[in-house]
């Protein structure tokens, strides 16, 4: 690791191994991520939860997390190896990760390493790739225009014909994801997005796919890219895994499903949005205008569109896509299932707030600088609902099950 850190834990030494790693290999992936420009600390806590070593990247100021007993120069990164945390519960109390946490006057993104969970085991391909995927949305935040709206779990359509083309749309994705040629992924990509315009006409809600699409998509596109460089199992060939694995089961698809509604309406747009970025790559769209154009707002669905325009006829393309990929009919059948698990269902770990802004929901107050923090993390809260995913509820509130 170079001179000035020889002496620190195994524990430090695995998290400053895996930071240096998501440094290097994930900025290739996306033009204009720098995760080294983001302060940074990273925490490891043993199979009990209890502290294990904190490590400050290019932060202005370490010791306001504690005494810092060792600090190098690697690879012009700064590094600082804090030994006596002012707060160590606080700090374990921030895990998964807080994209804006406050310490010394600096909004600072932390992720804890936890032993024993799986892709968060420090220094492993998962959690490398975990402080990239997790860098990149305080990139996002810091960078991006903020979306249209955030994703309404509770209040989407799990209906059977909205699952049905849901379903339809994974089969066309991994098609496509699949073809060999150009044309061939053209001809793909039209019934995609045929598909997908037949969704927004029915169902307004579909922009929140999108969005979730461009936020998560374009995330897990980073750590895809940087999986065999990092040896981690998934990688640019695993896009569409998520999109696929259902069919193995289509008979009864909910048995595969933890949650179909967490799923459905969250889970699926980290694959969807990366293989439709990957579909772009393809058809020879500029990963530069790719990333600009998302950093203004639009969506990889929006691009792709723009693409293979024009459209031509929705309908006939919807009717062949039926006739291509499920000539049997079963994804209806399929459809039906899912949307009589998810009604049985209850709510997921998305929670709803309701607008005014100063009440979030019964009993759930908020001040002025909560507000403003829900704000600056991209929530639109004009809208009539809107949905606190828990990272944000961490940054803002301090505990995410509050």
């Amino acid at each position: 690791m170079g001179t000035g850190l020889d002496q620190v834990s195994g524990s430090a030494r695995s998290l400053v191994d895996s930071w240096l790693s998501a440094v290097s290999e994930s900025g290739d992936a996306w033009p204009g991520y720098d995760l080294s420009a983001i302060p940074t600390v990273l925490v490891s806590v043993d199979v009990e939860g209890s502290l294990e070593a904190v490590v400050a990247f290019n932060h202005p100021d370490p010791n306001a997390l504690g005494d810092v007993i060792q600090s190098a120069d690697l690879d012009g990164h700064r590094v600082a190896v804090v030994g006596e945390p002012a707060d160590p519960e606080w700090l374990v109390s921030l895990a998964p990760f807080d994209f804006f946490a406050d310490m010394g006057g600096v909004q600072t993104y932390v992720l804890v390493a936890e032993r024993g969970e799986p892709g968060r085991e420090p220094d492993t391909p998962g959690f490398v790739a975990m402080v990239a995927h997790e860098g990149f949305h305080r990139y996002q935040f810091d960078h991006w225009v903020p979306g249209a709206g955030v994703q309404d779990v509770e209040g989407y359509d799990f209906g059977a014909e909205n699952l049905e083309l849901l379903l339809l749309e994974n089969r066309i994705l991994v098609a496509a994801y699949q073809a060999g040629t150009v044309p061939e992924t053209e001809r793909l990509a039209r019934q995609f997005a045929a598909v997908r315009a037949i969704r927004h006409a029915r169902d307004p809600r579909v922009l929140h796919d999108e969005e979730q699409e461009r936020m998560e998509g374009s995330a897990r596109w980073i750590e895809h890219h940087m999986g065999d460089a990092i040896g981690n199992t998934y990688t640019s060939t695993n896009h569409t895994s998520e999109l696929g694995y259902l069919d193995e089961s289509i008979g009864n698809p909910a048995a595969v499903l933890v949650s179909v509604k967490s799923f459905f309406g969250f889970g699926r747009f980290y694959s969807s949005g990366a293989t439709v970025l990957a579909l772009l790559d393809r058809l020879d769209v500029s990963g530069a205008d790719i990333a600009e154009r998302l950093g203004d707002g639009d969506t990889p669905a929006q691009l792709l569109e723009e693409r293979i325009s024009p459209l031509g006829g929705v309908d006939e393309l919807v009717a062949a896509a039926r006739a291509e990929h499920d000539p049997d009919g079963r994804l209806g059948g399929a459809a039906e299932v899912l949307a009589e698990v998810a009604a049985g269902e209850g709510e997921t770990e998305f929670r709803a707030a309701e607008v005014p802004a100063e009440t979030l929901g019964p009993g759930f107050e908020a001040g002025e600088d909560q507000i403003a923090c829900l704000e600056d993390h991209g929530l639109d809260l004009s809208a009539d609902s809107v949905t606190i995913p828990d990272d944000i509820a961490a940054a803002c509130f301090g505990d995410p099950g509050s």
